[in-house]
């Protein structure tokens, strides 16, 4: 994916994220689709005429879900959230997670974090269990 996107530019990307992660089956979907859409957008815009940088995606989880997508681009002009159809996929995915989502415009680059209630089922909290649920 980042040959086609990223025209030949160097991107490094660091996945920080628990060994075990314990999601349902309509959560870890939506989370997976805005993850792409958040990378996929940090390739096309962030990093513009071969230049170099890096993709940080961390997930968190423990009462609510925490995806962070940060990159160290250009930065996003403008004063407004993005409005592509892309953005629009993220938002809606976000309104289905009973979620929220903030654009934050760091330097140098771009963060979105992702905060929404864990769910095991639609109904309540997921439990911990596993090697991840005893820090």
């Amino acid at each position: 994916m980042s040959h086609s996107l990223a025209a030949g530019s160097p991107v490094a990307f660091q996945v920080l994220c628990e060994e075990y992660c314990y999601l349902s089956n309509q959560q870890a979907l939506a989370i997976g689709l805005i993850a792409n859409e958040l990378v996929t957008n940090a390739l096309k815009y962030a990093f513009p005429d071969g230049r170099s940088g890096q993709v940080v995606i961390s997930l968190k989880l423990s009462d609510k879900i925490e995806l962070n997508v940060r990159d160290n681009g250009i930065g996003a002009t403008g004063h407004e959230e993005p409005k592509g159809l892309g953005s629009r996929i993220v938002a809606l995915l976000t309104q289905q997670l009973d979620g929220t989502l903030s654009y934050e415009r760091i330097d140098p680059g771009m963060r979105v974090l992702l905060r929404a209630p864990l769910r095991i089922d639609g109904t309540g909290p997921l439990p911990r269990t596993g090697p991840a649920a005893n820090p």
